[in-house]
């Protein structure tokens, strides 16, 4: 097999590891009023299914970037996917729900393996030329994994019971495994053994630090988005939730499309890479402005699918950046910084707008993520133009 072959097969085999992972971690969403009633607690509370796995994935991500500088990469993913498989056919036979938590935080904890090793994995399997497609198309498996979590959980649980989501989506990633194994065939290490030292110098270089801060305000965004736009099209459009909910699951569906039309159009540019996630955050933020003014459902759905387009626009585009903003001994330790700053944002954007509605209005959770925006160009504006020698 061609290295150019070998590229397309290696992506399309981590592409199914990812699918099937990122369906697990939102799965709960798409259940919550079984998963709730099963446990005898509030919908509040059952919530907290999904925010353990984000929370084990922010503590042991930056961590986990000394060990893809240091180790076969293939066996860390395998390690991640067992320990992610083994946490959620556990859970899903457990009885007590803080014992069901925790094995979501184990879950999460497999998230720097099999999530970023992939991405660390296919970054590297691709020529410099078209090296931001290939990762970009990698990226689009989260949003195809939430896509697929939403869409199969509530008619798995109609048929088998909630839990049985539990089994399936372990079974998806099991089958993008055996591929996995046969595409990823010699060992992905760095030759050089990364030392503690370079290992510090990496978290606290200032590119690195500033390019995954912007990432921060682009996935707050994008999660903002996600969280909110059913309630904002409800309790100001006048519009049901049925149509709200269908409007929304544009933002992640135009994900599929934007986020490697990102990496493409980079490509296209020569490997430049600044002026792609300017692009998006420039387009991004007039159009959460004239959400705040908008009356018409038919154009609030238009606008939204824009603001989900533009906004993941350079999502793939920045794991291509930050690798070519560090060494290249240390590129798995940048992808790791980068990656905890954009789960972070995920983490903690969705509970503060939310604060911010209950406490003050709309206006203000919209004002905050609009000037999240606005300080992700002034990130990306300071930073110098990345050398695609990286990895």
């Amino acid at each position: 097999m061609t290295g150019h072959r070998r590229a397309w097969f290696v992506l399309a085999a981590c592409i199914a590891v990812s699918v099937g992972y990122n369906a697990y971690v939102i799965a709960p969403a798409s259940v919550l009023p079984r998963l709730a009633a099963d446990f005898g607690i509030g919908e509040a509370t059952a919530g907290l299914a999904i925010s353990a796995v984000y929370l084990s994935w922010v503590a042991l991500g930056i961590p986990g970037g000394l060990l893809l500088d240091r180790y076969d990469n293939r066996k860390l993913v395998a390690a991640g996917v067992g320990v992610y498989v083994a946490s959620s056919v556990v859970g899903a036979g457990l009885q007590w729900y803080p014992a069901f938590l925790l094995a979501r935080v184990g879950g999460g904890a497999a998230a720097i393996f099999v999530w970023t090793a992939n991405a660390n994995i296919v970054r590297q399997a691709f020529p410099t030329a078209i090296r931001a497609l290939g990762t970009s198309l990698f990226v689009a498996s989260a949003p195809a994994g939430f896509a697929l979590g939403q869409y199969a959980g509530p008619l798995i649980a109609a048929r088998f019971g909630w839990r049985t989501i539990f089994f399936v989506y372990p079974a998806v990633t099991l089958l993008g495994s055996v591929a996995f194994a046969v595409a990823v065939d010699s060992p992905i290490r760095n030759e050089s053994a990364v030392s503690v030292r370079q290992f510090r110098e990496t978290i606290k270089r200032p590119a690195v630090l500033r390019v995954s801060a912007a990432s921060f305000c682009a996935f707050s965004l994008f999660l903002f988005l996600n969280s909110w736009m059913p309630a904002y099209a409800t309790g100001r459009l006048g519009v049901d939730l049925a149509a709200a909910g269908a409007a929304t699951a544009l933002v992640p569906l135009s994900g599929v499309v934007a986020r490697p039309g990102g990496g493409w159009l980079s490509d296209r540019l020569g490997g430049r890479r600044k002026i792609v996630i300017l692009g998006a955050f420039v387009f991004t933020l007039p159009i959460l402005v004239a959400l705040t003014n908008i009356a018409d459902a038919g154009a609030f759905a238009a606008l939204l699918l824009g603001a989900g387009f533009f906004a993941q626009l350079g999502m793939g585009v920045f794991y291509v950046y930050v690798s070519e903003l560090a060494d290249a001994e240390t590129a798995g330790t940048s992808l790791a910084v980068l990656t905890t700053f954009s789960v972070t944002g995920s983490l903690v954007t969705p509970a503060l707008t939310g604060w911010l509605i209950e406490a003050f209005s709309w206006t203000a959770a919209f004002a905050y993520v609009i000037v999240l925006g606005v300080v992700g160009v002034a990130f990306i504006v300071t930073l110098p133009a990345a050398s695609s020698s990286a990895g």
